[in-house]
């Protein structure tokens, strides 16, 4: 041993500085890629047993229209997730055609954040399934809840789930109509606002100003947008504490109507407005539509 030991060091007193050098630089890059190897094999390890929760996404087609003519008539089945940029006023239009082309218009953008919302939903799920199990939470879903739990002021879990979800489409169409004159109004004409909303934020403001206020019609880019704010004013607003509470045990339009009271300063002849559209006009039939599965993808 001690003679190869003397050999070793008569070899390396031979070897010059630069062949030294490639020497040392030599086990250098070993080390590094024995490491990344190690790190590598981790990762990959991490991501077998633990695949986290995969989102599904939707391939929306974003498009303005001009004529009547460029509203896409919906399949219940398989609608199609266009998201109209620019809107025309259905004024003209009879009645009947006025009311099936309006539906037409803003059911996909409904549909489209329903789905999202059923996403997150299921995420939080997802979340709270692992806690219980003790499973580790990976650090982008810890972003993930930790960005919803802010955005919806929610102390936990369970009263995360209590403000994300979704409406009936039946409740949602109803009240759009209203608040636009089934989209003959001129907050839809001229903002995309579907449902009357006011701002105080001249950044998100359309040119209508209120006459007696420093208040402006709230403008969206387009359909979709619109809705979202609706779904923002549901499942934050304090004053829909107990439409979310019921909204976990039914999904009956005609009874979680009943605590949408507080949506209008008409208070109970606004409600019965809704029902009354939902029914008239048999709107509960688009309870079950659904996206086209051609335009869902992970």
């Amino acid at each position: 041993m001690k003679r190869n030991y003397t050999k070793f060091r008569i070899f390396l007193r031979r070897l010059t500085f630069r062949e030294k050098a490639g020497i040392l630089i030599f086990f250098l890059l070993l080390l590094i890629s024995l490491f990344q190897t190690t790190v590598d094999i981790k990762k990959n390890r991490i991501i077998k047993e633990k695949p986290g929760f995969v989102f599904k996404k939707i391939k929306i087609i974003y498009k303005p229209i001009h004529r009547i003519t460029d509203i896409v008539p919906v399949n219940c089945s398989h609608v199609i997730p266009i998201v109209y940029t620019k809107v025309i006023s259905l004024d003209s239009l009879p009645v009947e055609q006025k009311k099936r082309k309006f539906i037409d218009m803003v059911l996909p953008s409904i549909l489209i954040q329903n789905f999202e919302l059923k996403q997150y939903r299921a995420f939080v799920h997802y979340i709270k399934k692992k806690l219980e199990e003790g499973k580790e939470i990976l650090p982008q879903e810890q972003e993930i809840i930790g960005n919803l739990l802010e955005k919806y002021n929610a102390d936990g879990l369970n009263e995360l789930l209590t403000k994300l979800n979704v409406n009936p489409v039946s409740i949602v169409l109803a009240q759009a109509a209203i608040e636009s004159g089934w989209g003959s109004s001129r907050f839809f004409v001229q903002a995309n606002n579907l449902f009357g909303v006011w701002t105080f934020d001249k950044k998100h403001a359309s040119k209508i100003k209120a006459k007696k206020a420093n208040v402006y019609l709230k403008a969206y880019p387009n359909i979709l947008e619109s809705v979202k704010d609706y779904y923002d004013s549901i499942n934050r607003g304090w004053a829909y504490k107990k439409f979310r509470l019921v909204r976990l045990k039914t999904d009956d339009p005609y009874l979680l109507t009943n605590h949408l009271e507080k949506y209008s300063i008409l208070r109970g002849i606004y409600v019965q407005r809704v029902k009354n559209i939902i029914k008239s006009n048999k709107l509960h039939k688009y309870d079950n539509c659904r996206i086209s599965p051609d335009y869902v993808y992970q």
